[in-house]
């Protein structure tokens, strides 16, 4: 009797302890609870195991977060996971999340950012803060205030190309119009600081021997070229604009370009012409007030536009004029001449 008895408990115990193994193998590899869908969670800064299994759990995407937690820890991943925002594709298994937490650089969500050519500081904060990178504030931090003789904050020395660049105003104009894609967690250092770097790797030995050669910086042509990217609506014309703008400058003329007036009073309407009250408006970047370049960049320039800040067109022209409808260019060698075609074209 008590020999049958001991096989009959050892029969149940070996089928518990079966039945444990398919259970926890179901679980952890084949359970999934995402219903064929994907699912994304967020690791917080110091965020814990425990508190993980408990919003993952509340979440629907586990079923039991005591086991979770056995379970990261017998993988060790509790021990190397890192912040961030994780994507698991299905099936969504309690394997397949740990091994996303395993696997950060693979499974981290990630985002699309776009800066456009023309944009200024303002447009930049306003779609960061949108994109949820930064607040507008933290962006000007770092960057500098449009327009304002403030002193921005970001390490730029790590930028070798750029070390030089003064301090007592903004990045306007430093930052690439490209799209990058970033981790979904990144930092707004770490965003500017890849948007320089695409910027930085624009210049060409060629063409840093050639700005010496002109005994120009690289401040002085991002800035021209910012000027020429919201001066002049076709790339064609900006190298013929570009010389007569240097002209001017060697000249000791005033630009005169209506772009740098409407970024120094904060414009925000496409009107192309300033009145006379906003010519007469004191600042440093309203170059109908004063002569030579403006403290920084207005804009953020093309690849196109630096080009042509660095190999203008040259030509015989001092004046000109875009027309409304097309934006076309207009040159004039004399007032005379350009006053007219401001009758013809603009009135």
């Amino acid at each position: 009797m008590k020999i049958g008895f001991h096989k009959w408990t050892l029969s149940i115990v070996g089928i518990c302890i079966i039945f444990c193994f398919f259970f926890l193998y179901s679980e952890i590899y084949s359970k999934d609870v995402s219903n064929g869908k994907s699912v994304s969670f967020e690791l917080q800064q110091n965020q814990t195991v425990s508190e993980l299994a408990a919003k993952l759990e509340e979440k629907g995407i586990i079923r039991f977060s005591g086991l979770f937690k056995k379970y990261i820890v017998f993988r060790g991943v509790d021990k190397t996971m890192q912040p961030g925002v994780y994507r698991v594709e299905p099936p969504v298994t309690l394997a397949r999340i740990v091994d996303a937490l395993k696997n950060t650089r693979q499974n981290r969500e990630e985002i699309s950012l776009t800066i456009l050519p023309g944009w200024n500081l303002k447009d930049i904060a306003a779609y960061f803060e949108k994109q949820n990178i930064a607040k507008e504030e933290e962006v000007y931090t770092l960057l500098g205030h449009p327009a304002q003789k403030t002193k921005f904050q970001f390490p730029i020395g790590d930028i070798k190309l750029f070390k030089d660049v003064p301090r007592s105003g903004s990045l306007e104009g430093y930052l690439a119009p490209e799209t990058v894609r970033f981790y979904s967690d990144v930092t707004l250092e770490e965003v500017i600081e890849k948007f320089l770097h695409i910027r930085e790797a624009q210049f060409s030995d060629q063409m840093l021997s050639d700005i010496k050669k002109q005994e120009k910086s690289i401040h002085d042509i991002l800035t021209m070229a910012s000027i020429l990217e919201r001066e002049v609506k076709h790339p064609e014309d900006r190298a013929m604009v570009a010389n007569l703008f240097w002209r001017r400058l060697t000249a000791n003329w005033a630009l005169q370009a209506d772009s740098t007036v409407h970024y120094a009073v904060e414009r925000e309407d496409k009107q192309v012409f300033t009145t006379d009250e906003q010519r007469k408006f004191d600042s440093p970047w309203n170059t109908y007030k004063y002569p030579g370049l403006p403290p920084t960049p207005i804009s953020i320039p093309s690849i196109d536009s630096i080009m042509a800040a660095i190999y203008p067109t040259q030509n015989s022209y001092w004046f000109f004029l875009t027309t409304l409808d097309t934006g076309e260019v207009k040159f004039s060698k004399t007032l005379e001449e350009h006053n007219a075609k401001v009758q013809k074209y603009l009135r």
